[in-house]
């Protein structure tokens, strides 16, 4: 008896396309170093020499909080014209990206001397690289162009998207095709089955290296065997032409569907039974989870995109017993509103919630998702989590005066310690965007500091005033706890105009 119809969808936003090395290569980077050859007096250093501002690099951190990047690469593609086009520079700082690539937009790229002009290729320069502490000007001699392998059906495509798109298409329909349905019957699976595929493909075009992951182990085991069988590529992956090792790595869905009635309620009861086992606090069964099996749907609860792994819904009580400043972390307003308006049709009282502080918060989970399938679920008590309290001047009895009392603190330290000269250290123009982070430990000191802006000289200064912060007077707890908490901010300043300019627009990040 048939059991399933397997129905494959795509998940591009976990794509990762990367060259692997070479047995005869250290690592990617000294493959691609053997093909670039980058020389700082070649023609193309001293070219970038004359038109980058030596500011932008002078200050540039290797161990920066961004991302420790020891080169920074410009990439660019063919279109039908043979003109460049799409050029990427993937430094941290925005503002010396842009003068790498205005620089290169006026480079003659005949100059280049690239042998195959395709748009199936992708072509990386070398720009930047480290020398001891420093960021130099270290460009490629030679310009370096890759290809992805190409499978049988693949053949005709003409761009390097279509190609990729060939690629997803092939081994999607390869797993629907060939996982075993006893496997999936075994791992209780009914709805979206999302699958974490990744293999590598050799100089020969074979498949190996594969290391994919399922919701269970069996389920894995199988996956693995199926991908490991995947038929070779009729042209591997290429490097200038030569063929190069290849990882591919990609979320994909089946969609399981079953005419079974039995079986479906094999996987209801197995998900129910695993959904207490492991969540003894949460509960599909609470007054408050009724309540909302009420106002949604099955067919609702299933098209709900859950982009945290979960839905829960915040509130505050004001010094009458009364909750107020309702809020979820859902992914659109519309639904936030609906949860919203579903949260206020309960009986307020039936939560029996006895405030102890008037600053505290408190939440509810609503929506969980387990084995690929939402479910609704809630506890028998809030959690109530309690702010940090920046310092002992920002003690309130209201929540929302703690917390405006803590960003403007953050906000007049950053403004009262940038140095105003900072305008000189950019030469971009109007309102800068800058933002940072980071965290409260359980003590109440600043930890893990991350700073954000267009070069590096504004985002080092940014990080060390972030940093010299003093320890905070209280952290933040949950149900009584110290615990970790992550603050973000975001603002901008005016550097247009040669008066002395306020910083405007702090914004916290959204968050409970």
């Amino acid at each position: 008896m048939k059991y399933f119809l397997f129905i494959f969808l795509f998940i591009y936003s976990t794509t990762s396309f990367s060259q692997n090395e070479y047995q005869t290569f250290i690592n990617k980077y000294e493959e691609f170093s053997f093909y670039a050859n980058p020389n700082k007096n070649n023609t193309l250093s001293k070219y970038f020499s004359k038109r980058m501002h030596s500011d932008l690099l002078s200050h540039y951190k290797i161990s920066d909080t961004i991302k420790n990047k020891k080169f920074v690469y410009l990439t660019f593609k063919i279109d039908p014209k043979n003109k460049v086009t799409n050029i990427i520079v993937n430094s941290p700082y925005s503002e010396l990206n842009k003068n790498i690539r205005e620089a290169f937009i006026n480079y003659n790229v005949e100059d280049l001397n690239i042998p195959e002009k395709n748009q199936l290729n992708t072509y990386t320069l070398q720009i930047l690289s480290t020398e001891g502490d420093k960021m130099i000007i270290n460009c490629s001699t030679n310009v370096v162009f890759d290809k992805l392998p190409v499978f049988e059906g693949c053949e005709s495509a003409v761009n390097k998207t279509k190609l990729s798109n060939c690629l997803l298409k092939k081994i999607s329909e390869h797993v629907a095709n060939n996982i075993s349905p006893v496997e999936i019957k075994k791992a209780k699976i009914l709805g979206s089955l999302n699958l974490h595929v990744k293999f590598s493909v050799n100089e020969k075009g074979e498949i190996d290296q594969v290391n994919c992951k399922a919701p269970t182990d069996s389920l894995t085991k199988e996956l693995n065997r199926v991908v490991a069988v995947f038929p070779k590529a009729k042209i591997p992956a290429t490097l200038n032409g030569n063929p190069t090792s290849f990882v591919y790595e990609k979320t994909i869905s089946l969609e399981i569907e079953s005419d079974n009635e039995k079986y479906k309620e094999e996987v209801n009861q197995y998900q129910e039974n695993i959904l207490n086992i492991s969540n003894e606090l949460l509960n599909p069964n609470t007054e408050l989870a009724l309540h909302f099996k009420k106002y949604i749907s099955v067919e609702e609860l299933d098209k709900i995109l859950l982009l945290k792994g979960s839905i829960s819904i915040y509130f505050n009580i004001d010094k009458k017993g009364k909750p107020i400043n309702f809020r979820t972390n859902a992914y659109t307003s519309e639904l936030n509103d609906k949860l919203i308006g579903i949260f206020k049709k309960f009986p307020f009282e039936k939560l029996n919630i006895e405030p102890v502080n008037a600053i505290d918060s408190y939440s509810y989970p609503l929506i969980i998702n387990r084995f690929n399938k939402n479910i609704i679920v809630s506890n028998d008590k809030p959690f109530v989590h309690t702010p940090p309290v920046f310092d002992k001047n920002c003690e309130s009895s209201n929540s929302n005066e703690l917390i405006d009392c803590m960003n403007q603190s953050i906000k007049n330290l950053v403004v009262n310690n940038f140095k105003r000269t900072i305008r000189n250290k950019t030469k971009l123009k109007g309102v800068i965007n800058v933002r940072f982070s980071f965290q409260i430990d359980d003590k109440g000191k600043i930890i893990n500091v991350k700073a954000f802006a267009p070069n590096a000289e504004i985002c080092n200064e940014l990080e060390q005033i972030i940093k010299s912060m003093p320890d905070v007077y209280k952290p933040a707890y949950l149900n009584g706890n110290a615990i970790i908490t992550t603050r973000k901010y975001s603002f901008g300043f005016n550097i247009g105009n040669n008066t002395v300019d306020d910083f405007k627009n702090l914004r916290k990040t959204p968050g409970p």
